[in-house]
């Protein structure tokens, strides 16, 4: 299987294990990131994971990462029952993730996982207390679009991609941000400069993904 038919398994599993007619109703569709999957699939192909051993590691991070996603979602423009159906989606596709891991016996990944899944929200606490000139915001927001995949990194022994991924997913986010400051400025052109030298291992799908950012 070649790499977007991977993500499209992927993605389509996702889709499946999520849907859901009441909730669908009131709530928007999820959003899948699909440089996420790519990333989190070429990282596991270059550590010889076994490829359907790698499909369900990425599609049990990605059902975490939809959990964190809609539980950001929640606000007060919401009225009462979009705003309870919208946790309660959270919470079940977090529900999800936990249990296809059970089933296979992964105690280790779920542990890396629910790790990662702390330090994320330690990180969206503090992000908050933060003004947008610290430094150390960009730190925070670089642990919460990375720990998911530098704990998988970590779990497969992967370890220069925790780092890359650390770089990569926060200049993403940066990047994304409509209003952009001297600061975060100057921390675009750091995590450029962190990625200027990608390691060999990187395939071609994740530089020619990820080259409009580095451009």
């Amino acid at each position: 299987m070649d790499m977007q038919q991977q993500i499209e398994r992927v993605r389509t599993r996702i889709q499946q294990a999520t849907a859901h007619s009441y909730v669908d109703r009131y709530i928007q569709p999820r959003m899948i990131d699909e440089d996420r999957i790519l990333f989190a699939l070429s990282m596991l192909r270059s550590a010889q994971v076994e490829e359907s051993i790698a499909l369900d590691y990425v599609f049990a991070m990605m059902l975490i990462q939809l959990a964190l996603d809609t539980h950001d979602e929640v606000d007060e423009q919401q009225n009462s029952q979009q705003k309870q159906l919208t946790v309660l989606a959270g919470d079940l596709y977090s529900g999800l993730y936990y249990d296809f891991l059970a089933r296979r016996h992964a105690i280790s990944l779920i542990r890396r996982f629910a790790e990662a899944i702390k330090e994320i929200n330690i990180q969206k606490i503090r992000l908050q207390q933060l003004s947008s000139n610290d430094l150390e915001r960009f730190h925070c927001i670089a642990v919460i679009e990375s720990a998911l995949l530098r704990q998988l990194a970590e779990h497969v022994h992967a370890h220069e991609w925790g780092e890359l991924a650390y770089y990569l997913f926060s200049l993403r986010r940066v990047q994304r941000e409509e209003t952009k400051s001297d600061i975060s400025c100057e921390y675009i052109d750091h995590c450029k400069r962190k990625l200027q030298y990608l390691p060999s291992c990187i395939h071609e799908e994740v530089k020619e993904r990820f080259s409009r950012l580095l451009a």
